[in-house]
């Protein structure tokens, strides 16, 4: 880095403007990240310029100081010499899309004009990549992380209770939702909404004309709220009051949201807009989306976005406890960053077996939108088995067809936005000649497939073959106007039918390109190479058209004048001659001037492309349910389910239509699957009234925490449409997952850990009904015992008896198993372990990982001291000091 730094002649001495305009920024907040553009580099500055130095180059020794001034600084070369553009710019974009995807920072990039003053060229944010999306995404293909959704949330206290507001707006797929809900004063509803929809970002009013963050505020509920989204890891970004007025949303409505026709009159109308004044809220938090995003001064976006209204109770609520309890996603770090981890570390490595990007991104919004529809459960479920018990159809479906898709939401994204090209035109060509295959296949097992066909052809088979007609035109387009031969060299060109000029330089372009043949031959007869096989002549970009020998055959170069070494890499080594030097530079002035008499005719097509917009949209979204679908078939030895309607009534009868969750022999689908691992399955039974609330006890270790979770995980799998890992389940369907496991200091807030426990369990105990489902691991370990054990014992009473939710308690408070004595749905469970003596005057611990009814009788903690080779005399001291305590 230093050698290319010392190649560069731009110090801040010489640019005194960029100095000036640099000190006269606004102080920026810490989440944001400015870079400038220089025209051959890019410097980023003082904290700005570590983050980059520690992120690229893995050390601040990158930065130096330039100026009298001593201003931080690091540059990012580009374009000094040929063979670094695509290393340092592949670089570059990593940090961008790092930057915006995973550690959730704003991105500002400031270009300098040609009369040498200084502006923003182009921002971005987590929820809005409009501007930087061929940045993020020109040379890689991401499924979850290219969710730019962001949020706005405002909210009003009537009576002690909150009223929330909240607005959702998707740039990518032109969508906008709202909601309006009450709220308790830990903000359960919308922690639940916020997972649920999965944005990146969230706005909020500015409470303060200065810089403050919102936790400055003093009321304890803005506190609360910022928490609430923080805990979600989304990036907060906070708006003046003025984003937030209602005075204009109506009008901005209907420029954005698509119309239809009255059949009456065919007048067009907007769609959605009369809730504004019934939902204030909601409407002023779609105002400052839209002033966000500033959708109304792009007129690509006029007439093109849906609304509807969201409801939070379509779908399961998780909170941000369980959200990781259950392991569902690989976990990050603070930054964001994934953590080094194998696919069986979460639910969602366990499921994608996925084989397109639109299919992975709606395996993730599946995951965390649990459906409590048995109806829709249903139905995924019948495709799911057709696809298990027909693995032919499986395979070809997944490995045959679907992995040749590409992303059908970016591109269509692209031709709403009149950037696509000809070759993403053919991408869409390739990809419509590839669907017939995909109905046949289905069709061609109708038989055995049996009453799921019918299920198929529904849901797949006629959109498919809808869209085949949908596209019979563009398809017919392609075939009259693009030069496949071109295509097969990875040249996008039109046909020269279409003009005399293009005839003429067609025929120019077809002479050379035989030249170069004759010089490819010539060449491999000089170097003594078989051609085509160990020399190959070939088109780079950087290049134009060179020789290629593997690295192998290098030697035949050497010493060899007539040839000059243009790069080497893993790939091999491109040379050329002064022969082909002259026939590739007149090939690409033909071609420059063939691409510019083509402009019309191309122009021309990609107009009529971009109309077919929504239906590579509809495309996308039908070809990623029936991968998602896919994906869950190839997820051996899970069994189907037996789903029962939600238990509504508290008062119904018990026997059948009683809450009831039964997994045989069930396994948590991770641990499972993890090396060196040989899972011990376990029976679990919730029913209401009578087994409804299970005490676990045990030795650490011994497996309390994963048979917990491990129901939690099954429960979500089956109200997602998944097989589950047991050897038979039934499941009534659950409103919500509702987690207290271990907490952490939360310092900056001057949060406990035991405030953390209390605070979760305080949302708990105010979200839960009889409909959800509870999973406690370790409540009150983190006060006094005696204090712990009573919090203990009163929360698990009231939610035994008062709320009457199915729960799953694990605890080493031995005196909790009296509970069962008091309370009737109350059980005891307990994992066990055997021990043994050692020979060296100690035990040694066997886990056996198997829960049996009944409490456990004693405690481990001492036994496992003593397998972490305890000093024998602090393992005697502590069987002293117990003995005495238990007496």
């Amino acid at each position: 880095m230093a050698n290319l730094q010392a190649k560069s002649k731009w110090s801040i001495d010489d640019e005194i403007g960029f100095f000036s305009f640099y000190k006269s920024l606004p102080e920026k907040a810490d989440t944001t990240y400015r870079v400038f553009e220089h025209g051959e580099f890019y410097s980023t500055h003082e904290k700005d310029a570590i983050l980059a130095a520690k992120h690229i180059f893995k050390s601040v020794s990158a930065m130096k100081e330039l100026g009298r001034k001593g201003v931080s600084c690091l540059t990012v070369y580009m374009h000094i010499v040929h063979m670094l553009i695509t290393f340092i710019q592949l670089n570059f974009e990593s940090l961008a899309r790092d930057l915006l995807l995973v550690m959730q920072y704003r991105l500002e990039v400031y270009r300098q004009l040609p009369n040498r003053k200084w502006e923003l060229a182009y921002k971005g944010s987590p929820g809005y990549l409009n501007e930087v999306e061929e940045i993020l995404f020109k040379n890689v293909d991401i499924a979850e992380q290219t969710s730019s959704a962001v949020i706005a949330v405002k909210y009003i206290l009537t009576g002690g209770q909150s009223t929330v507001g909240l607005a959702f707006a998707d740039s990518r797929s032109c969508e906008l939702m709202y909601a309006e809900f009450s709220d308790n004063d830990h903000f359960s509803n919308l922690e639940s909404a916020i997972i649920q929809l999965g944005p990146k970002e969230c706005i909020v009013q500015k409470l303060f004309l200065h810089h403050h963050s919102v936790l400055q505020d003093s009321t304890h509920e803005a506190a609360t709220l910022t928490e609430v989204i923080k805990r979600s890891r989304v990036l907060i970004t906070e708006r003046p009051k003025s984003d937030f007025s209602m005075k204009n949303i109506d009008q901005d409505l209907k420029r954005l949201l698509k119309t239809k026709k009255k059949k009456s009159d065919q007048d067009e109308v907007p769609v959605g807009a009369s809730w504004t004044s019934d939902h204030p809220l909601a409407a002023s938090s779609l105002s400052s989306l839209i002033h966000y995003l500033e959708l109304l001064s792009k007129d690509e976006n006029f007439g093109e976005f849906r609304i509807r209204k969201f409801d939070l109770s379509q779908f399961m609520k998780l909170d941000s406890a369980a959200y990781s309890a259950l392991n569902l996603f690989p976990e990050r770090n603070t930054q964001g960053i994934v953590q080094h981890s194998k696919p069986v570390d979460s639910l969602y490595g366990v499921l994608n077996n996925c084989q397109t990007v639109q299919g992975q991104r709606l395996l993730t919004r599946w995951i965390k939108q649990p459906l409590i529809d048995v109806n829709h459960l249903e139905e995924r479920l019948s495709v799911v088995e057709a696809f298990v018990e027909i693995s032919e159809l499986r395979r070809s479906l997944a490995d045959e067809h679907l992995k040749k898709l590409p992303d059908f939401d970016r591109l269509s994204k692209k031709f709403h936005r009149k950037k696509a090209s000809l070759q993403d035109s053919y991408r869409v060509y390739q990809a419509i000649k590839q669907l017939p295959y995909i109905c046949e296949s289905m069709e061609k097992h109708a038989e055995e497939l049996e009453s799921n066909y019918n299920l198929l052809r529904e849901m797949f088979i006629a959109p498919i073959r809808q869209l085949l007609l949908d596209f019979e035109k563009f398809t017919e387009m392609l075939d009259s106007t693009l030069d496949f031969k071109m295509v097969e060299r990875h040249e996008y060109m039109v046909k020269c039918d279409f003009d005399p000029e293009l005839q003429r330089l067609r025929s120019k372009m077809t002479e050379v390109e035989e030249e170069m043949e004759e010089a490819f031959t010539d060449a491999a007869t000089q170097l003594k190479l078989e051609k085509g096989k160990t020399i190959k002549l070939e088109l780079a970009p950087q290049f134009g058209y060179v020789f290629r020998v593997t690295c192998k055959e290098e030697k035949a170069l050497r010493q060899n004048k007539r040839f000059t070494t243009l790069d080497t890499n893993k790939a091999g080594v491109r040379f050329i001659n002064s022969q082909l030097q002259q026939l590739s530079d007149g090939y690409q002035d033909l071609r420059a001037s063939y691409e510019a008499q083509q402009d019309a005719v191309v122009t021309e097509i990609m107009s009529i492309a971009c109309g077919y917009a929504e239906p590579m949209h509809t495309l996308g979204d039908v070809l990623a349910k029936l991968d998602v679908l896919l994906s869950f078939a190839q997820v051996c030895r899970f069994v189907y389910i037996e789903l029962l309607p939600m238990f509504i009534n508290r008062n119904f009868p018990l026997g059948t239509g009683s809450n009831l969750i039964k997994l045989d022999q069930c396994r948590h689908p991770c641990v499972e699957r993890q090396d060196d691992v040989s899972f011990i399955a376990n029976d679990v039974l919730l029913k209401k009234e009578e087994h409804n609330f299970i005490i676990v006890t045990g030795p650490n270790m011994g497996g309390k925490s994963t048979y917990i979770r491990q129901v939690g995980v099954a429960v979500l799998m089956a109200q997602i449409g998944c097989f589950v890992p047991c050897d038979s389940v039934t499941v009534t369907l659950v409103d919500a997952i509702l987690a207290r496991v271990g907490a952490g200091d939360c310092q900056a807030q001057g949060v406990s850990t035991f405030m953390a426990e209390m605070l979760e369990t305080s949302s708990i105990l105010r979200s839960a009904s009889a409909n959800s489902l509870i999973i406690v691991d370790e409540l009150g370990r983190g006060t006094s015992t005696y204090d712990g054990f009573g919090l203990a014992w009163a929360i698990s009473r009231h939610v035994a008896l008062e709320l009457k939710s199915a729960c799953l308690f694990a605890t080493h408070f031995h005196e909790m198993t009296s509970l069962a004595d008091e309370v009737p749905s109350a059980v005891n469970y307990h994992v066990t372990a055997l021990t043994s003596a050692d020979g060296n005057d100690g035990t040694s611990l066997t886990m056996l990982y198997q829960v049996r009814p009944g409490s456990c009788d004693r405690s481990f903690g001492i036994h496992v001291a003593e397998c972490v080779d305890f000093p024998r005399s602090v393992i005697n001291a502590a069987k002293r000091k117990a003995a005495e305590l238990e007496d």
